[in-house]
Parts: structure tokens; sequence; C-alpha cells
């Protein structure tokens, strides 16, 4: 009798030992299945700017260029550019008008450069209370961008704008004189870029009845 309790009791053994065994590796197989799944969700890298300053804009309505300059108080400064799809019919005593276009904001420490389409500006029709004549405005009311003119330059004071402040951001034209518009602009964009996920490579083991799974970012691999 006691020889068959001790058979039986490492018969009970072995099976409990063959549970545990087939127990652990289900969990492994459901672990590697459940790290397979969390591989393929989407990634990427979101980059954003969000800045606040003041902008000095100009508009030359010989070549339709405008461009500008965006500086933070933090000393940041954004290259502004548009291209409109079709240049604005404006003149100093014409009615407000305005023209849709692509606007490029590039950060000046990164280098980094980024589109906005179907950006309006508005060219509004304002008249000086103080020497009654009239003049543009320029006014952009976007979700990532929005500016209006506050202080208008004509004049040396256009001139030392340019100086201190866009330098080669200003084409100048023979014959004309810069018009300088000077606001406060908001600048709040966010572009997201995606990876690819990196590759697996899976070890071939005659003895082993789970495949080695080995992940790797690193491209040489």
């Amino acid at each position: 009798m006691s020889e068959s309790g001790s058979y039986t009791s490492l018969s009970s053994l072995a099976s409990q030992s063959s549970s545990c065994s087939s127990s652990t590796s289900s969990l492994f197989t459901m672990t590697s299945l459940s790290r397979l799944r969390r591989h393929h969700r989407p990634r990427g890298i979101v980059s954003s700017i969000v800045a606040t300053g003041t902008a000095r804009i100009i508009y030359n309505d010989v070549s339709g260029a405008l461009r500008g300059i965006l500086i933070t108080s933090d000393g940041e400064s954004f290259g502004l550019n548009c291209l409109f799809d079709t240049l604005p019919d404006i003149s100093d005593d014409g009615p407000s008008t305005s023209s849709e276009g692509r606007f490029f904001v590039t950060d000046g420490d990164t280098g980094d450069q980024y589109s906005i389409e179907g950006v309006t500006v508005h060219f509004v029709s304002v008249i000086n209370p103080v020497t009654n004549n009239p003049h543009r405005h320029i006014k952009i009311d976007h979700p990532t961008i929005k500016f209006a003119t506050k202080d208008l330059y004509i004049g040396n004071r256009a001139e030392l704008e340019v100086q201190q402040h866009l330098g080669a951001q200003y084409e100048r034209e023979i014959g004309t004189k810069p018009v300088v518009h000077c606001g406060e602009m908001q600048i709040k964009i966010v572009t997201s870029q995606k990876i690819e996920p990196g590759y697996r490579r899976e070890s071939i083991c005659d003895t082993c009845t789970i495949p080695i799974v080995e992940q790797s970012e690193d491209f040489l691999v």
C-alpha cells in the first residue's frame, strides 16, 4: 500500500509539473501575442509652433510677394512668406479686398518650414485721421495664424524697420518705397510625422517549441 501511495504521489506531482509547464507556455505565448499587438500601434513624432509676438510684414504690390518676420518676447524668430493663388487687385483708394494663398512659416532656430494652405489675407481700406490719406491695413484671421496691422510705417521709418528687422526678407523693386505693417501675431501650428515600425526577426530553434522573436529599432540590424 505504501508503494502504491508513493507511486500515486509521484504521478500527481508529475501531472502538476506538466500543468505548470503548460500554463507557463500559454502565458508566454499570450505575452508574445500581446507584445505583437502593441507593436503595431501607430507611432509618430508631433512637432508644433506656438508663438506670440510682434510681426513686421511687407507686401510688394509689384511682385505680389508678402513677406515678413515674427519676433517673440523670448527672442525667437520666424520667417513669414505667402504665395497667393491669385494676386489681389489693390490700390490705396480702392475698396477692401482679400486673396487666398499658401502661408509658409520658417523656424529661425531649426530651419524647419511649415506650410499652411487656404490662408485668406484681407487688405482693409482705411483713412489716416491726421493726413486724411487712404491706406491699406493687413488682417489675417485663420485658425493657425492671426494678425492685424496696428502701426503702418512709410518713408524713413519704414526704411529703418527694414534695416533693423527684415533685411533679406524684403525684395526692393526699382522706384518703390517700402510700407511696413507692424502688429501682434499669433501662430499655432501642430503637425505629426508617422514613423515606420521597427523590424522583427524570428530565430529558428529545433529544440524550442516557441519561436524566439527579436525586435530592434536599429536600422543596421
